[in-house]
């Protein structure tokens, strides 16, 4: 086994990527005929104008709360309950939406600014899981 293989890798790697210094970045794309940009990526053709010609972009996880729910109660395992899930607006454009990184404080998150941060997983500590931590 080399040192490489115990390197934390992206839980989702479509999703989310890591750069050199484990700085997040969502992955998404970007049409060439008119400029939207959307999250998550897909190559069937642009959101706002139907054409084909898309790249692949990475998009920076900054951005505004523009609605936010704390979840009680979760049939899953994993995220552990109570949690916060996210909606964001990125400067980017694209509405993205994921856990916030906020432990179980409530409430007040609208309008907040928010960065991307990626942690290991708690179920394997060499998974690395996207969320969205407040920007101070």
């Amino acid at each position: 086994m080399n040192e490489q293989d115990l390197t934390p890798q992206p839980g989702k790697p479509t999703l989310f990527g890591v750069d050199s210094g484990q700085r997040p970045f969502l992955k998404g794309v970007r049409c060439k005929a008119c400029g939207e940009v959307a999250f998550p990526p897909q190559h069937y053709g642009c959101e706002k104008c139907g054409s084909a010609d898309l790249v692949d972009v990475a998009l920076s996880p900054e951005g505004v709360v523009i609605g936010a729910s704390q979840v009680h109660i979760h049939a899953q395992p994993h995220p552990k309950a109570p949690f916060t899930v996210a909606e964001v607006r990125l400067d980017a454009g694209p509405v993205v939406r994921a856990l916030l990184d906020v432990g179980h404080e409530s409430g007040g998150w609208s309008g907040r600014r928010v960065h991307g941060v990626v942690a290991a997983s708690s179920q394997d500590r060499n998974v690395l899981e996207f969320r969205f931590g407040v920007t101070p």
